[in-house]
Protein backbone atom coordinates (compact mmCIF):
# COMPACT_ATOMS: atom_id res chain seq x y z
CA UNK A 1 0.00 0.00 0.00
CA UNK A 2 1.19 3.50 -0.81
CA UNK A 3 1.71 5.87 2.11
CA UNK A 4 -1.02 8.48 2.06
CA UNK A 5 1.36 11.37 2.55
CA UNK A 6 3.27 10.40 -0.60
CA UNK A 7 0.26 10.28 -2.90
CA UNK A 8 -0.12 13.75 -4.34
CA UNK A 9 -3.30 12.84 -6.14
CA UNK A 10 -5.08 12.60 -2.79
CA UNK A 11 -5.39 16.36 -2.80
CA UNK A 12 -8.12 15.95 -5.38
CA UNK A 13 -9.73 13.18 -3.37
CA UNK A 14 -10.00 15.46 -0.37
CA UNK A 15 -12.40 17.57 -2.38
CA UNK A 16 -14.50 14.57 -3.33
CA UNK A 17 -14.60 12.42 -0.21
CA UNK A 18 -15.29 13.57 3.32
CA UNK A 19 -13.23 12.16 6.13
CA UNK A 20 -16.26 10.67 7.82
CA UNK A 21 -16.97 7.04 6.89
CA UNK A 22 -20.50 6.09 5.96
CA UNK A 23 -21.94 2.63 6.24
CA UNK A 24 -23.50 1.16 3.11
CA UNK A 25 -25.73 -1.87 3.26
CA UNK A 26 -25.60 -4.64 0.69
CA UNK A 27 -27.89 -4.46 -2.31
CA UNK A 28 -31.03 -6.58 -2.42
CA UNK A 29 -31.18 -8.85 -4.38
CA UNK A 30 -27.50 -9.78 -4.08
CA UNK A 31 -25.11 -8.74 -6.82
CA UNK A 32 -23.37 -12.11 -6.90
CA UNK A 33 -25.35 -15.22 -6.08
CA UNK A 34 -23.94 -18.55 -4.97
CA UNK A 35 -22.24 -20.49 -7.77
CA UNK A 36 -21.00 -24.09 -7.36
CA UNK A 37 -18.12 -23.44 -9.76
CA UNK A 38 -16.91 -20.52 -7.63
CA UNK A 39 -17.10 -22.77 -4.59
CA UNK A 40 -14.97 -25.35 -6.40
CA UNK A 41 -12.40 -22.68 -7.26
CA UNK A 42 -12.18 -21.43 -3.68
CA UNK A 43 -11.81 -24.97 -2.36
CA UNK A 44 -8.56 -25.23 -4.34
CA UNK A 45 -7.03 -22.17 -2.65
CA UNK A 46 -5.17 -23.41 0.42
CA UNK A 47 -3.30 -21.78 3.25
CA UNK A 48 -0.15 -23.69 2.29
CA UNK A 49 -0.30 -22.39 -1.29
CA UNK A 50 -0.84 -18.79 -0.22
CA UNK A 51 1.93 -19.01 2.36
CA UNK A 52 4.39 -20.51 -0.12
CA UNK A 53 3.83 -17.78 -2.69
CA UNK A 54 4.40 -15.15 0.01
CA UNK A 55 7.56 -16.94 1.11
CA UNK A 56 8.81 -17.03 -2.48
CA UNK A 57 8.16 -13.35 -3.19
CA UNK A 58 9.38 -12.06 0.19
CA UNK A 59 12.80 -13.71 0.18
CA UNK A 60 12.11 -16.48 2.70
CA UNK A 61 12.95 -19.28 0.25
CA UNK A 62 15.24 -19.74 -2.71
CA UNK A 63 13.39 -19.85 -6.03
CA UNK A 64 14.57 -20.70 -9.57
CA UNK A 65 14.98 -17.56 -11.67
CA UNK A 66 16.39 -17.91 -15.17
CA UNK A 67 18.05 -21.18 -14.20
CA UNK A 68 19.68 -19.94 -10.98
CA UNK A 69 18.42 -20.41 -7.42
CA UNK A 70 18.00 -16.98 -5.84
CA UNK A 71 16.17 -15.14 -3.08
CA UNK A 72 13.99 -12.14 -3.83
CA UNK A 73 15.19 -9.79 -1.08
CA UNK A 74 13.50 -6.63 -2.32
CA UNK A 75 10.79 -5.75 -4.79
CA UNK A 76 11.38 -2.01 -4.75
CA UNK A 77 10.64 -0.93 -8.33
CA UNK A 78 13.89 0.93 -8.94
CA UNK A 79 15.74 -2.26 -8.04
CA UNK A 80 13.48 -4.65 -9.96
CA UNK A 81 14.12 -2.70 -13.14
CA UNK A 82 17.72 -1.67 -12.46
CA UNK A 83 18.83 -5.30 -12.78
CA UNK A 84 19.50 -5.86 -9.07
CA UNK A 85 20.04 -9.63 -8.87
CA UNK A 86 18.37 -9.72 -5.44
CA UNK A 87 15.24 -8.07 -6.82
CA UNK A 88 14.29 -10.38 -9.67
CA UNK A 89 10.63 -10.76 -8.76
CA UNK A 90 9.47 -9.68 -12.21
CA UNK A 91 11.25 -12.38 -14.24
CA UNK A 92 10.34 -14.93 -11.56
CA UNK A 93 6.68 -14.04 -11.89
CA UNK A 94 6.90 -14.27 -15.67
CA UNK A 95 8.42 -17.73 -15.55
CA UNK A 96 5.78 -19.00 -13.13
CA UNK A 97 2.97 -17.72 -15.35
CA UNK A 98 4.57 -19.26 -18.43
CA UNK A 99 4.72 -22.57 -16.58
CA UNK A 100 0.99 -22.31 -15.95
CA UNK A 101 0.46 -22.35 -19.70
CA UNK A 102 -0.16 -18.68 -20.45
CA UNK A 103 1.18 -18.07 -23.93
CA UNK A 104 3.52 -15.10 -24.07
CA UNK A 105 2.29 -12.36 -26.35
CA UNK A 106 -1.26 -13.69 -26.53
CA UNK A 107 -2.37 -14.16 -22.93
CA UNK A 108 0.73 -13.02 -21.02
CA UNK A 109 1.92 -9.53 -21.82
CA UNK A 110 4.07 -6.73 -20.46
CA UNK A 111 2.82 -3.17 -20.23
CA UNK A 112 5.93 -1.00 -20.34
CA UNK A 113 5.88 2.55 -19.08
CA UNK A 114 8.33 5.30 -18.26
CA UNK A 115 8.28 6.17 -14.57
CA UNK A 116 8.00 9.78 -13.53
CA UNK A 117 11.29 9.47 -11.70
CA UNK A 118 14.42 8.15 -13.36
CA UNK A 119 16.52 6.27 -10.79
CA UNK A 120 20.25 6.81 -10.64
CA UNK A 121 22.87 4.10 -10.71
CA UNK A 122 21.42 2.10 -13.61
CA UNK A 123 24.74 1.98 -15.43
CA UNK A 124 26.57 0.76 -12.33
CA UNK A 125 24.01 -1.99 -11.82
CA UNK A 126 24.31 -3.04 -15.45
CA UNK A 127 28.11 -3.12 -15.29
CA UNK A 128 27.96 -5.31 -12.19
CA UNK A 129 25.47 -7.63 -13.82
CA UNK A 130 27.42 -8.16 -17.00
CA UNK A 131 30.72 -8.59 -15.14
CA UNK A 132 29.54 -11.49 -13.00
CA UNK A 133 29.40 -14.82 -14.84
CA UNK A 134 27.27 -16.28 -12.05
CA UNK A 135 24.47 -13.90 -12.86
CA UNK A 136 22.66 -13.98 -16.19
CA UNK A 137 23.53 -13.35 -19.80
CA UNK A 138 22.31 -10.31 -21.69
CA UNK A 139 20.38 -12.55 -24.08
CA UNK A 140 18.55 -14.43 -21.32
CA UNK A 141 17.78 -11.20 -19.52
CA UNK A 142 16.38 -9.52 -22.62
CA UNK A 143 13.75 -12.25 -22.99
CA UNK A 144 12.24 -11.35 -19.66
CA UNK A 145 13.04 -7.76 -18.79
CA UNK A 146 13.70 -6.19 -22.19
CA UNK A 147 16.73 -4.37 -23.50
CA UNK A 148 19.22 -3.81 -20.62
CA UNK A 149 20.13 -0.48 -22.22
CA UNK A 150 16.61 0.70 -21.37
CA UNK A 151 16.57 -0.37 -17.74
CA UNK A 152 14.59 2.72 -16.75
CA UNK A 153 11.47 1.34 -18.42
CA UNK A 154 9.20 -0.24 -15.81
CA UNK A 155 6.56 -2.84 -16.50
CA UNK A 156 3.24 -4.22 -15.35
CA UNK A 157 2.54 -7.92 -15.95
CA UNK A 158 -0.86 -8.76 -17.45
CA UNK A 159 -2.62 -12.13 -17.69
CA UNK A 160 -5.64 -12.19 -20.00
CA UNK A 161 -8.27 -14.96 -19.86
CA UNK A 162 -10.66 -14.41 -22.78
CA UNK A 163 -14.37 -14.68 -22.11
CA UNK A 164 -16.36 -17.49 -23.70
CA UNK A 165 -19.85 -16.02 -23.42
CA UNK A 166 -21.99 -13.32 -25.04
CA UNK A 167 -20.38 -10.70 -22.77
CA UNK A 168 -16.80 -11.56 -23.67
CA UNK A 169 -16.12 -7.94 -24.59
CA UNK A 170 -16.70 -6.94 -20.96
CA UNK A 171 -13.73 -7.14 -18.61
CA UNK A 172 -13.26 -7.94 -14.93
CA UNK A 173 -9.94 -6.87 -13.39
CA UNK A 174 -8.30 -8.37 -10.33
CA UNK A 175 -5.17 -6.40 -9.47
CA UNK A 176 -2.38 -6.02 -6.92
CA UNK A 177 0.92 -4.17 -6.80
CA UNK A 178 3.94 -6.43 -6.65
CA UNK A 179 6.50 -3.83 -5.55
CA UNK A 180 7.58 -3.34 -1.93
CA UNK A 181 9.46 -0.83 0.19
CA UNK A 182 11.15 -0.49 3.58
CA UNK A 183 13.72 1.63 5.40
CA UNK A 184 16.31 -0.49 3.50
CA UNK A 185 14.31 -0.61 0.28
CA UNK A 186 17.27 -1.03 -2.10
CA UNK A 187 18.63 -4.09 -0.32
CA UNK A 188 15.90 -5.67 1.81
CA UNK A 189 12.19 -4.97 1.55
CA UNK A 190 10.39 -8.32 2.02
CA UNK A 191 6.88 -6.87 1.80
CA UNK A 192 5.18 -10.08 2.91
CA UNK A 193 1.87 -8.40 3.65
CA UNK A 194 2.45 -5.26 1.56
CA UNK A 195 1.97 -6.67 -0.90
CA UNK A 196 2.98 -10.31 -1.01
CA UNK A 197 -0.55 -11.08 0.14
CA UNK A 198 -2.06 -9.55 -2.98
CA UNK A 199 0.54 -11.12 -5.27
CA UNK A 200 -0.14 -14.57 -3.79
CA UNK A 201 -3.87 -14.19 -4.38
CA UNK A 202 -3.33 -13.14 -8.00
CA UNK A 203 -1.00 -16.03 -8.77
CA UNK A 204 -3.58 -18.42 -7.32
CA UNK A 205 -6.27 -16.79 -9.44
CA UNK A 206 -4.09 -17.31 -12.53
CA UNK A 207 -3.50 -20.94 -11.54
CA UNK A 208 -7.18 -21.76 -11.03
CA UNK A 209 -9.10 -19.61 -13.52
CA UNK A 210 -7.44 -21.43 -16.45
CA UNK A 211 -9.53 -24.53 -15.65
CA UNK A 212 -12.83 -22.70 -16.26
CA UNK A 213 -14.73 -20.89 -18.98
CA UNK A 214 -16.15 -17.49 -18.04
CA UNK A 215 -18.74 -15.33 -19.71
CA UNK A 216 -16.62 -12.18 -19.35
CA UNK A 217 -12.94 -11.65 -19.99
CA UNK A 218 -10.69 -11.56 -16.92
CA UNK A 219 -7.49 -9.57 -16.63
CA UNK A 220 -5.08 -10.30 -13.78
CA UNK A 221 -2.71 -7.34 -13.47
CA UNK A 222 0.44 -7.12 -11.35
CA UNK A 223 1.26 -3.41 -11.04
CA UNK A 224 4.63 -1.91 -10.21
CA UNK A 225 5.55 1.60 -9.09
CA UNK A 226 2.71 1.74 -6.56
CA UNK A 227 4.96 2.78 -3.70
CA UNK A 228 6.25 5.73 -5.74
CA UNK A 229 2.71 7.09 -6.27
CA UNK A 230 0.51 4.61 -8.17
CA UNK A 231 2.68 4.99 -11.26
CA UNK A 232 2.04 1.58 -12.78
CA UNK A 233 -1.74 1.70 -12.53
CA UNK A 234 -1.86 5.34 -13.61
CA UNK A 235 0.21 4.51 -16.69
CA UNK A 236 -2.01 1.51 -17.46
CA UNK A 237 -5.19 3.58 -17.29
CA UNK A 238 -3.62 6.34 -19.38
CA UNK A 239 -2.42 3.89 -22.06
CA UNK A 240 -5.71 1.94 -22.30
CA UNK A 241 -8.43 4.61 -22.57
CA UNK A 242 -10.67 2.53 -24.85
CA UNK A 243 -10.66 -0.34 -22.37
CA UNK A 244 -12.08 1.69 -19.51
CA UNK A 245 -15.63 1.69 -20.89
CA UNK A 246 -15.60 -2.12 -21.03
CA UNK A 247 -14.49 -2.74 -17.44
CA UNK A 248 -17.26 -4.13 -15.25
CA UNK A 249 -15.25 -3.65 -12.08
CA UNK A 250 -11.82 -3.80 -10.45
CA UNK A 251 -10.92 -5.84 -7.36
CA UNK A 252 -7.67 -4.40 -6.00
CA UNK A 253 -5.96 -6.47 -3.29
CA UNK A 254 -3.38 -4.52 -1.35
CA UNK A 255 -1.97 -5.43 2.05
CA UNK A 256 -4.22 -7.81 3.94
CA UNK A 257 -3.53 -10.58 6.40
CA UNK A 258 -2.25 -8.79 9.49
CA UNK A 259 -4.74 -9.42 12.30
CA UNK A 260 -3.17 -9.32 15.75
CA UNK A 261 -6.47 -9.50 17.64
CA UNK A 262 -7.80 -12.32 15.43
CA UNK A 263 -11.17 -10.65 14.91
CA UNK A 264 -11.03 -11.50 11.17
CA UNK A 265 -11.96 -7.94 10.29
CA UNK A 266 -10.63 -5.98 7.31
CA UNK A 267 -11.48 -2.84 5.34
CA UNK A 268 -13.30 -2.69 2.01
CA UNK A 269 -12.71 0.73 0.48
CA UNK A 270 -15.55 1.23 -2.00
CA UNK A 271 -15.95 4.97 -2.44
CA UNK A 272 -19.12 6.69 -3.57
CA UNK A 273 -19.46 5.47 -7.16
CA UNK A 274 -22.48 3.26 -7.83
CA UNK A 275 -20.44 0.88 -9.98
CA UNK A 276 -17.88 0.53 -7.19
CA UNK A 277 -20.73 -0.35 -4.85
CA UNK A 278 -21.69 -3.19 -7.22
CA UNK A 279 -18.18 -4.63 -6.87
CA UNK A 280 -18.18 -4.06 -3.11
CA UNK A 281 -21.55 -5.72 -2.67
CA UNK A 282 -20.37 -8.68 -4.72
CA UNK A 283 -17.38 -8.95 -2.38
CA UNK A 284 -19.61 -9.09 0.69
CA UNK A 285 -21.94 -11.55 -1.08
CA UNK A 286 -18.99 -13.86 -1.66
CA UNK A 287 -18.10 -13.73 2.04
CA UNK A 288 -21.65 -14.81 2.87
CA UNK A 289 -22.11 -17.28 0.01
CA UNK A 290 -19.04 -19.34 0.88
CA UNK A 291 -18.98 -18.96 4.67
CA UNK A 292 -15.62 -17.20 4.78
CA UNK A 293 -16.25 -15.93 8.32
CA UNK A 294 -14.99 -12.39 7.79
CA UNK A 295 -16.19 -9.04 9.05
CA UNK A 296 -15.37 -5.70 7.50
CA UNK A 297 -15.65 -1.93 7.40
CA UNK A 298 -17.54 -1.01 4.22
CA UNK A 299 -16.13 2.45 3.50
CA UNK A 300 -17.70 4.91 1.08
CA UNK A 301 -17.17 8.60 1.95
CA UNK A 302 -14.16 7.67 4.05
CA UNK A 303 -12.56 5.40 1.46
CA UNK A 304 -8.83 5.78 0.90
CA UNK A 305 -7.32 6.63 -2.45
CA UNK A 306 -3.86 5.39 -1.50
CA UNK A 307 -3.68 2.34 -3.75
CA UNK A 308 -4.05 1.35 -7.39
CA UNK A 309 -7.87 1.27 -7.36
CA UNK A 310 -7.78 5.09 -7.26
CA UNK A 311 -6.34 5.22 -10.79
CA UNK A 312 -9.53 3.56 -12.00
CA UNK A 313 -11.75 5.89 -9.97
CA UNK A 314 -10.16 8.77 -11.87
CA UNK A 315 -11.08 6.98 -15.11
CA UNK A 316 -14.71 6.63 -13.97
CA UNK A 317 -14.39 2.88 -13.45
CA UNK A 318 -15.88 1.03 -10.49
CA UNK A 319 -13.16 -0.33 -8.21
CA UNK A 320 -12.64 -1.42 -4.61
CA UNK A 321 -9.59 -1.69 -2.40
CA UNK A 322 -9.11 -4.57 0.07
CA UNK A 323 -7.00 -3.62 3.09
CA UNK A 324 -6.22 -4.77 6.62
CA UNK A 325 -7.86 -2.90 9.52
CA UNK A 326 -5.61 0.08 8.86
CA UNK A 327 -7.86 2.92 10.02
CA UNK A 328 -10.04 3.54 13.06
CA UNK A 329 -13.38 3.99 11.29
CA UNK A 330 -15.72 3.06 14.15
CA UNK A 331 -18.51 1.75 11.90
CA UNK A 332 -21.51 -0.12 13.34
CA UNK A 333 -20.90 -3.90 13.18
CA UNK A 334 -17.47 -3.24 11.69
CA UNK A 335 -13.91 -3.49 12.97
CA UNK A 336 -13.28 -2.55 16.57
CA UNK A 337 -10.65 0.16 16.75
CA UNK A 338 -7.53 -0.02 14.64
CA UNK A 339 -5.26 -3.02 14.05
CA UNK A 340 -2.54 -1.61 11.81
CA UNK A 341 0.52 -3.70 11.03
CA UNK A 342 3.42 -2.16 13.00
CA UNK A 343 5.79 -3.72 10.44
CA UNK A 344 4.29 -1.73 7.57
CA UNK A 345 7.03 -0.53 5.18
CA UNK A 346 9.80 -2.05 7.30
CA UNK A 347 12.17 -4.99 7.02
CA UNK A 348 9.97 -6.80 9.55
CA UNK A 349 7.04 -7.12 7.14
CA UNK A 350 7.49 -10.87 7.04
CA UNK A 351 5.24 -13.90 6.86
CA UNK A 352 5.84 -14.78 10.51
CA UNK A 353 3.97 -11.62 11.51
CA UNK A 354 0.87 -12.40 9.46
CA UNK A 355 -2.34 -14.21 10.38
CA UNK A 356 -2.43 -16.92 7.73
CA UNK A 357 -6.00 -18.20 8.25
CA UNK A 358 -7.27 -14.64 7.78
CA UNK A 359 -4.94 -14.09 4.82
CA UNK A 360 -6.39 -17.18 3.17
CA UNK A 361 -10.01 -16.16 3.70
CA UNK A 362 -9.52 -12.63 2.34
CA UNK A 363 -7.61 -14.02 -0.66
CA UNK A 364 -10.51 -16.40 -1.29
CA UNK A 365 -12.97 -13.53 -1.07
CA UNK A 366 -11.02 -11.51 -3.66
CA UNK A 367 -10.62 -14.46 -6.03
CA UNK A 368 -14.27 -15.38 -5.56
CA UNK A 369 -15.41 -11.83 -6.32
CA UNK A 370 -13.50 -11.69 -9.59
CA UNK A 371 -14.82 -15.13 -10.59
CA UNK A 372 -18.39 -14.20 -9.65
CA UNK A 373 -18.31 -10.95 -11.63
CA UNK A 374 -16.91 -12.81 -14.66
CA UNK A 375 -19.67 -15.45 -14.32
CA UNK A 376 -18.32 -19.02 -14.69
CA UNK A 377 -19.89 -21.06 -17.48
CA UNK A 378 -18.37 -24.34 -16.33
CA UNK A 379 -15.12 -26.25 -16.38
CA UNK A 380 -13.13 -26.28 -19.60
CA UNK A 381 -13.45 -30.05 -19.81
CA UNK A 382 -15.98 -32.43 -18.32
CA UNK A 383 -13.24 -34.86 -17.27
CA UNK A 384 -9.49 -35.00 -16.73
CA UNK A 385 -7.05 -37.38 -18.45
CA UNK A 386 -6.19 -40.70 -16.85
CA UNK A 387 -2.85 -42.03 -18.02
CA UNK A 388 -0.83 -45.23 -17.92
CA UNK A 389 2.95 -45.59 -18.36
CA UNK A 390 4.57 -48.69 -19.81
CA UNK A 391 8.28 -49.44 -20.04
CA UNK A 392 9.38 -50.62 -23.50
CA UNK A 393 12.84 -51.83 -24.50
CA UNK A 394 14.38 -48.38 -24.66
CA UNK A 395 11.55 -45.92 -24.01
CA UNK A 396 8.47 -45.28 -21.89
CA UNK A 397 5.07 -45.15 -23.55
CA UNK A 398 2.20 -43.05 -22.15
CA UNK A 399 -1.42 -43.64 -23.10
CA UNK A 400 -4.71 -41.98 -22.17
CA UNK A 401 -8.29 -41.77 -23.36
CA UNK A 402 -9.38 -38.89 -25.58
CA UNK A 403 -10.97 -35.97 -23.75
CA UNK A 404 -13.98 -34.42 -25.46
CA UNK A 405 -13.29 -30.96 -26.95
CA UNK A 406 -9.55 -31.20 -26.24
CA UNK A 407 -7.37 -29.94 -29.09
CA UNK A 408 -3.96 -30.89 -27.68
CA UNK A 409 -2.36 -32.53 -24.66
CA UNK A 410 0.60 -31.27 -22.66
CA UNK A 411 2.91 -33.95 -21.25
CA UNK A 412 4.89 -33.34 -18.04
CA UNK A 413 7.64 -35.36 -16.37
CA UNK A 414 9.36 -35.42 -13.00
CA UNK A 415 12.46 -37.35 -11.94
CA UNK A 416 11.76 -37.08 -8.22
CA UNK A 417 8.23 -37.91 -7.03
CA UNK A 418 4.61 -37.42 -8.03
CA UNK A 419 4.60 -34.28 -5.88
CA UNK A 420 7.91 -33.02 -7.22
CA UNK A 421 8.66 -30.38 -9.81
CA UNK A 422 7.38 -31.29 -13.29
CA UNK A 423 8.80 -30.12 -16.61
CA UNK A 424 6.78 -30.05 -19.80
CA UNK A 425 8.15 -32.55 -22.33
CA UNK A 426 5.98 -31.56 -25.23
CA UNK A 427 2.54 -31.09 -26.73
CA UNK A 428 0.73 -33.64 -28.87
CA UNK A 429 -2.64 -33.90 -30.58
CA UNK A 430 -2.79 -37.70 -30.18
CA UNK A 431 -3.59 -39.74 -27.06
CA UNK A 432 -0.12 -41.21 -26.61
CA UNK A 433 3.42 -40.04 -26.08
CA UNK A 434 6.71 -41.95 -26.20
CA UNK A 435 9.50 -40.68 -23.98
CA UNK A 436 12.83 -41.70 -25.47
CA UNK A 437 15.06 -39.35 -23.49
CA UNK A 438 15.51 -41.68 -20.53
CA UNK A 439 18.13 -43.50 -18.49
CA UNK A 440 18.11 -47.07 -17.26
CA UNK A 441 17.40 -47.48 -13.57
CA UNK A 442 15.79 -44.04 -13.21
CA UNK A 443 12.25 -43.61 -11.90
CA UNK A 444 10.10 -41.28 -14.01
CA UNK A 445 6.76 -39.72 -13.09
CA UNK A 446 4.30 -38.42 -15.68
CA UNK A 447 1.20 -36.24 -15.84
CA UNK A 448 -0.88 -35.00 -18.76
CA UNK A 449 -3.32 -32.12 -19.20
CA UNK A 450 -5.85 -31.46 -21.95
CA UNK A 451 -5.91 -28.01 -23.53
CA UNK A 452 -7.89 -25.92 -25.96
CA UNK A 453 -5.88 -24.05 -28.56
CA UNK A 454 -6.60 -20.40 -29.21
CA UNK A 455 -7.80 -19.86 -25.65
CA UNK A 456 -6.81 -20.19 -22.01
CA UNK A 457 -8.55 -23.43 -21.13
CA UNK A 458 -6.99 -26.49 -19.52
CA UNK A 459 -8.03 -29.64 -17.73
CA UNK A 460 -6.67 -30.45 -14.31
CA UNK A 461 -3.49 -32.49 -14.43
CA UNK A 462 -4.04 -36.22 -14.78
CA UNK A 463 -3.17 -38.89 -12.27
CA UNK A 464 0.55 -39.52 -11.82
CA UNK A 465 1.93 -42.55 -13.68
CA UNK A 466 5.31 -43.99 -12.71
CA UNK A 467 7.65 -46.09 -14.83
CA UNK A 468 11.23 -47.33 -14.65
CA UNK A 469 13.30 -48.83 -17.44
CA UNK A 470 15.51 -51.67 -16.23
CA UNK A 471 18.36 -53.17 -18.19
CA UNK A 472 17.73 -56.75 -19.25
CA UNK A 473 19.94 -59.69 -18.28
CA UNK A 474 20.87 -60.00 -21.94
CA UNK A 475 22.04 -56.40 -21.98
CA UNK A 476 24.10 -56.81 -18.80
CA UNK A 477 25.82 -60.02 -19.93
CA UNK A 478 26.31 -59.72 -23.67
CA UNK A 479 26.41 -56.05 -24.66
CA UNK A 480 29.76 -55.47 -22.82
CA UNK A 481 31.23 -58.49 -24.67
CA UNK A 482 30.07 -57.13 -28.01
CA UNK A 483 31.62 -53.78 -27.25
CA UNK A 484 34.98 -55.19 -26.12
CA UNK A 485 35.04 -57.97 -28.72
CA UNK A 486 35.76 -60.64 -26.09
Amino acid sequence: MKKTRLVLVLVSFALIFSIFPKEVTAQNPPTCEYDPFVEDILAEVTEDDIAQWIRNFSGEDFVPILGVERKILTRFSTQMFNLNVNAMAYPYLGERLLNLGYEEGAYLTDHAYTPSYYPTGAEDSLDLLLADDDLISTERLAKVIGNPDQATLWKNKIVTIPGHGPNADEIVLITAHMDSTSEQRNTYAPGAEDNGSGVAALVEAARLFRFYKFDRTIKIIFFTGEEQGLWGSAAYVSDHPMEMDNIVGVVNLDMFGYDSNDDRCFELHVGTRADSNVVGTCFTDVIDNYDLNLTYDYLTNGATGASDHASFWYANVGAVEVLENFFNSNLPDGCVGQDRNPNYHTTNDRLVNMNLPVTLSIAQAGIGTAASLAKPLGKCFASDPQITASALSDSILLNWEDIEDADVYNVFRSKTTCSGSFTRLGQVSSTSFEDTNIEFGQDYFYKVEAAETGAVCFSQLSNCAQARLEQSVFYDLYIPLLITGE
